[in-house]
């Protein structure tokens, strides 16, 4: 890991097309500005850490009990898990009033 101190106003370049300068900074947060080619896919960690715990959970749906679930939710036949009974007014129509 490379590990430099930079002072607001100061940058970092990363190869030809990426660089990393520090717009504002406090004791408890530094804010970072970032000049990409549009192709440079910019995240920060806790969402990719994010996603790949979302993509695990789905993982083992069933696509059959996915698709019943959905069609349950539109007929508005779910129980409703706080009072037990079923939830009304979800449908895939428009409000007609």
């Amino acid at each position: 890991m490379f590990v430099i101190r930079r002072k607001i106003g100061q940058s970092v370049r990363i190869g030809d097309d990426i660089l990393l300068e520090v717009l504002e900074s406090t004791p408890s947060r530094v804010k970072l500005g970032i000049t990409a080619p549009p192709g440079v896919r910019i995240v920060r960690s806790e969402i990719l850490l994010a996603e790949d715990q979302n993509r695990a959970a789905a993982g083992g749906a069933q696509p059959d009990v996915l698709a019943s679930l959905a069609r349950q939710i539109r007929q508005g036949s779910l129980p409703s898990p706080l009072s037990g009974n079923t939830v009304s007014g979800l449908s895939d129509a428009p409000d007609q009033s």
